[in-house]
């Protein structure tokens, strides 16, 4: 396993940008407290990925767009839905992992979790502070008070897919083309634990700006660094499974989009956990995320099979694998 010409140019040119335009935003004092700013600041710098993926496949490889995973007619929709339903049991897990580590074990960074209205209320008063009008937020309140939290959270996770296939696709598609598309296509030949280890590594080290000031973890700039490697490691593995059995980068902006589009409502269930453990990017996220990782293999026989071999021993890389 080493990474080639096109690897090492395409990290020197995602990090570069996505470096640059983070770094010029802490120069200029914007970080997560600074709302709107931040989020153009991180936005623009999501792109970095997909940038670097477009500039070399078109202007140095000169090959067509087609081969980073964009052709509609070679994916395997039933993956996609598989992707789909996976992406949404992660939430659920995390919330389980937390409950029984958490109030069940007595770890106390792990939070706790409560399933009830009054919990739900309670924290959604907590999170908004005095950012919101009393009479504007017990409104809100009333109309979530009607709604039991677990059909609560069958609505978030739902509207998370529909976030992920619409408003977030152009986002999503700015890591995942990258990542899951030019990166994948180049170190294909692989095995997957090796594409896993590498990818997740690069791709976890690439949050580092932002981790620093405070993003997700805040408070733990360099733990922060080794948690959301850690948790882009595990990661990697559903993200290398849907993109190698599903042929197509559109999967893997899928599960990135409902990933990111549910982990925010944690906070309605659970609460008390340490930044670094008890939440979705945390250890908790982090065990979570293994413990489907630990199903997949086990159910896709085909794809444990070439997670320890590669295609070069016999197995098929991506579309041909069915």
């Amino acid at each position: 396993m080493r990474p080639n010409d096109h690897v090492l140019r395409y990290l020197t040119l995602a990090y570069g940008f996505s470096w640059s335009v983070s770094g010029i935003g802490i120069a200029l004092g914007v970080g997560p407290d600074n709302g709107l700013s931040y989020m153009v600041v991180a936005g623009i710098a999501m792109l970095g990925p997909a940038l670097a993926a477009i500039v070399l496949q078109r202007w140095v490889d000169r090959a067509p767009f087609a081969e980073l995973g964009l052709r509609l007619p070679d994916t395997r929709w039933s993956i996609v839905v598989l992707t789909a339903l996976l992406g949404m049991l992660i939430l659920p897990t995390v919330l389980v992992v937390q409950e029984v580590l958490g109030d069940g074990a007595g770890f106390a960074t792990f939070g706790t979790v409560r399933m009830s209205s009054e919990a739900m209320i309670s924290n959604v008063r907590e999170l908004a502070g005095d950012t919101l009008p009393a009479a504007g937020l017990d409104r809100q309140l009333a109309l979530l008070e009607r709604f039991p939290p677990m059909l609560i959270l069958v609505m978030v996770l739902l509207a998370s897919v529909v976030g992920a296939v619409s408003f977030n696709l152009p986002f999503m598609l700015g890591e995942e083309l990258g990542w899951r598309g030019y990166l994948w296509r180049h170190i294909r030949h692989w095995t997957g634990l090796q594409r896993v280890v590498f990818t997740g590594v690069v791709w976890g080290l690439w949050h580092a700006p932002l981790i620093a000031v405070g993003h997700n973890y805040p408070g733990h700039p360099f733990a922060g660094i080794g948690l959301m490697v850690l948790l882009c490691l595990s990661m990697s593995v559903l993200f290398d499974w849907t993109r190698t059995r599903s042929g197509s980068v559109w999967s893997s902006a899928l599960l990135h989009g409902i990933i990111n589009g549910s982990a925010g409502a944690s906070l309605l269930f659970a609460k008390g956990g340490h930044p670094l453990v008890g939440s979705v990017a945390g250890l908790a996220g982090a065990l979570a995320i293994l413990v489907l990782c630990t199903v997949v293999l086990v159910l896709d026989a085909r794809y444990r099979r070439a997670f320890l071999r590669s295609p070069e021993a016999g197995q098929p890389a991506s579309t041909a694998i069915s």
